[in-house]
């Protein structure tokens, strides 16, 4: 007969790690699963990383360098 388990402080590992863009709040949230080595339980924790701005792409430069190479 099984007495079932004894009451205990969960004991926990990083089970399962997903990686996804939430378009509402416009960021990258990590979705992290924790599992208990001794029951088996799974607990989840969200954490929103942030997303840095796109790096303004500067044209100027490029378009100076095409006009002095075709200017001779």
């Amino acid at each position: 007969m099984s007495q079932g388990l004894r009451p205990h402080f969960h004991q926990e590992f990083e089970y399962d790690t997903q990686q996804y863009y939430d378009s509402k709040r416009h960021c990258i949230v990590k979705k992290i699963g924790y599992m208990c080595m001794i029951c088996g339980r799974i607990r989840h924790e969200k954490y929103d990383c942030y997303m840095p701005p796109p790096k303004p792409k500067d044209k100027s430069k490029v378009l100076e360098r095409n006009k002095r190479r075709y200017r001779e």
